[in-house]
């Protein structure tokens, strides 16, 4: 198949395109490779976000888009991204190991139940200079949670987008009687319906003046209900429920928000941490001194200790056999390892389940829409 891959680098983004000779060089088919920070548990691994895709109408069904992806993730090969993410279409990406890892959350609330909430702080549009300060909230605010993005002082100062690729959002702090910001929330600016696709505060009591706040608003716009697009662990998530509402949770398979692991080696390195802490936690000492994990980019094997957790090439007789996809639906708790150990594609021998659990306990990954690509 004739055609030129050409990589064009921009600050934290890589354009991917296929060129064609026949169109004197012009790109068929094209993708960018966003550079991001994805956390788990209290580490970050560098992820490429796979955005734009896209092939000219008339070239479709042609296998371009295929030698786009592929060449992509040889290059996060090469250029040592740990895993990578996608919001993709259903059915399509998981030809390149690409598996659905995160839920969609939407909690819906009647007003008639949110006017419940009391009111009690100054509400006003978020500025530039608010920057820092609301990067210090959603840091807190997700402190404990896999899967947000970290986002980059200096250069992040706004909202980038609303619950849709094409709505746009509106950022809006909360004031204590001090002046001092204490809580925030990102709202579609939609004419209809009352939104709200982020939220962070300094203390969970702060969350309910932000839906009385939303109720408020959504009065003015004429809607019935308040839609909310947060994790159903989160504070926020509590007041709702408190007061009356709809949670539903969508765990997609095959499309939506879709991740794969590139390199093993490196993202069990950068996990080390995550699983030391996490031993420590479960108190629990009859666990296996060695764990392999067997996957089709490679194997690794965690040693684990009293002094803590490090990593080797021994094979060990506690050992599971998964897809690579599995092992990052593990990793960002998307699934519960009881499950895994029951899939089809799972192999396992030895005392693995109770150390599974303990590694990857299962939770509500999340990355926040303005950040979504």
């Amino acid at each position: 198949m004739s055609g030129e891959i050409r990589v064009t680098d921009f600050p934290r983004s890589h354009r991917v395109e296929l060129l064609l000779d026949e169109l004197g060089g012009s790109a068929v088919s094209w993708l960018i490779i966003n550079d991001l920070e994805m956390k788990v548990g209290g580490v970050y691994l560098k992820t490429g976000g796979l955005g734009g895709v896209g092939t000219l109408e008339e070239y479709r069904l042609k296998g371009y888009s295929r030698r786009v992806i592929e060449f992509s993730i040889d290059y996060m090969v090469r250029n040592e991204y740990d895993v990578s993410m996608l919001f993709g279409i259903p059915d399509y990406y998981f030809r390149w190991g690409y598996a659905s890892t995160l839920p969609i959350y939407k909690i819906t609330i009647p007003l008639r139940n949110a006017e419940r909430a009391r009111p009690g702080l100054n509400a006003r549009p978020m500025m530039k200079e608010d920057a820092n300060t609301v990067l210090d909230l959603y840091e807190l605010t997700n402190e404990s949670r896999t899967g947000p993005l970290k986002r980059h002082r200096g250069e992040w100062f706004r909202f980038k987008k609303g619950s849709g690729w094409n709505v746009p959002a509106d950022g809006i702090v909360f004031e204590n009687s001090s002046g001092k910001i204490v809580a925030y929330c990102a709202i579609d600016r939609w004419p209809r319906a009352m939104r709200i696709t982020e939220v962070g505060a300094e203390e969970p009591a702060f969350y309910e003046h932000v839906l009385r706040y939303a109720c408020d608003i959504a009065f003015q716009k004429r809607a019935t209900e308040l839609e909310i697009y947060v994790p159903s662990d989160h504070p926020f998530a509590d007041i709702c429920k408190s007061l009356g509402c709809n949670v539903n949770i969508d765990y997609p398979y095959a499309s939506d928000g879709m991740g794969r692991i590139i390199n093993l080696k490196s993202t069990f390195q950068k996990l080390v941490p995550v699983f030391e802490e996490r031993l420590r936690a479960s108190c629990i000492k009859e666990l296996p001194s060695q764990i392999s994990f067997r996957t089709d980019i490679g194997f690794i094997t965690l040693e684990i200790s009293d002094s803590g957790a490090s990593l080797s090439e021994n094979m060990s007789a506690n050992w599971i056999d998964l897809p690579q996809w599995a092992l990052m639906q593990l990793i960002l708790g998307y699934r519960n390892p009881k499950n895994i150990l029951i899939d089809g594609y799972v192999k396992h021998e030895g005392r693995v389940e109770k150390a599974l659990e303990i590694l990857f306990p299962a939770g509500n990954p999340h990355i926040w829409h303005s950040d979504w690509f």
